[in-house]
């Protein structure tokens, strides 16, 4: 998520003059200790499920045994591994973190318990700033380009493929896995540079040199809450979140000047592939689902709904909205069928249907 300028200021960031070095309390998650009848159970009782973030507890520790602790927790005893120095009989200050899946506990310290006022790092403000609910967070994270992704129309399918997959890996969704890649030689200095981090670096450090005066800082996520504008790398680095917890995002933009699209990309869920591929026990990847909505001279506007299932088959249906549109992609199918498959492509079915408007 962060620029690589960033990362050694993240790395090695010096205490304020006016902060009291303070042990850091720590972040347990915990385990429940099920009884026979609840081992037996398909879908045992969930765990603090009515428990709301942020709620302070207290544990009773019942016993140690090996490094793990039993606690009793509202009325429920779970595992959880704990300092050295925790005894049989201590009582734990734990305020509740949520389900990361498992319930996670923030351990306060006796050093720390001493003050109820938590002492948190500017970065660790901004994650938290980031996890709140932003304007219209119930969007699909879009990708908008600054301007077409070509100067001019081409015909060359490969041109276009080239274009769209730069626009999609270069979009700054994936930035870490590119990060990491980097690290161990994968990636290349100037394509990381390309993607929107590195970019929105890039304009406030000229601005900086234009203004001796001005700072360069970490993005200030308290403009969120505020009356200024979002600041650009928030909204990203929400999107990001986004991502990561439903694999889906939308790209629009123009292809070329004039030729606009809509494209909507989506993971299928392990839930779905499961319901899809039942019979299937050891499928081979993740499948995907594409929506292109596109406004073509000849064909006016069509939908096209592509998916790629686990098998790396692809179930392709297009959706004209004119009736005479259809009648051309019907008599068109075979060749297009054709070029597919000679480029590479396995293909499971190809229909054209209209869209009759229901």
């Amino acid at each position: 998520m962060f620029p690589v300028q960033f990362m050694a200021r993240m790395m090695d960031a010096p205490l304020s003059r006016d902060t009291t070095p303070r042990p850091v309390s720590g972040l347990v998650p915990v385990q429940a200790v099920l009884n026979a009848t609840e081992r037996d159970q398909t879908t045992p009782r969930p765990t603090f499920e009515h428990l709301a973030l942020g709620q302070t507890l207290t544990g009773l520790v019942k016993s140690l045994s090996k490094g793990l602790a039993l606690v009793e927790i509202d009325g429920q005893t779970v595992a959880m591994r704990l300092p050295p120095e925790t005894a049989p009989g201590d009582t734990l200050r734990l305020r509740f973190a949520g389900h990361m899946p498992q319930p996670v506990f923030l351990l306060a310290t006796p050093q720390a318990a001493a003050s109820d006022t938590p002492q948190l790092s500017q970065t660790a403000r901004m994650l938290s700033d980031l996890m709140q609910p932003l304007p219209g967070h119930n969007a699909l994270p879009t990708v908008t380009p600054n301007g077409p992704l070509l100067d001019q129309p081409n015909a060359n399918p490969a041109v276009m493929a080239l274009a769209l997959r730069t626009a999609l890996v270069r979009s700054g969704l994936f930035y870490e896995s590119h990060l990491a890649n980097w690290a161990v030689g994968q990636d290349s200095l100037d394509g990381l540079m390309q993607e929107p981090q590195n970019r929105l670096v890039a304009t406030e450090t000229a601005r900086a040199a234009a203004n001796p005066a001005g700072t360069l800082a970490l993005p200030n996520t308290a403009e969120a809450a505020g009356d200024k504008p979002l600041n650009p790398m928030h909204a990203l680095l929400s999107q990001q979140l986004q991502v990561l917890e439903s694999p889906q995002f939308v790209w629009r933009g123009e292809v070329w000047p004039g030729q606009p699209l809509e494209w909507h990309l989506r993971q299928e869920t392990d839930t779905e592939q499961g319901q899809a591929h039942a019979d299937a026990a050891n499928d081979a990847g993740t499948g995907w689902e594409s929506h292109l909505k596109l406004s073509l001279p000849q064909l006016g506007n069509l939908t096209v709904h592509i998916k790629l299932d686990a098998h790396q088959a692809f179930s392709i249906r297009m959706v004209p909205e004119q009736p005479e549109s259809e009648t051309l992609l019907q008599q068109n199918r075979g060749q297009l069928a054709k070029r597919l498959a000679d480029a590479g492509c396995a293909l499971h079915s190809l229909t054209v249907q209209h869209d009759d408007g229901t």
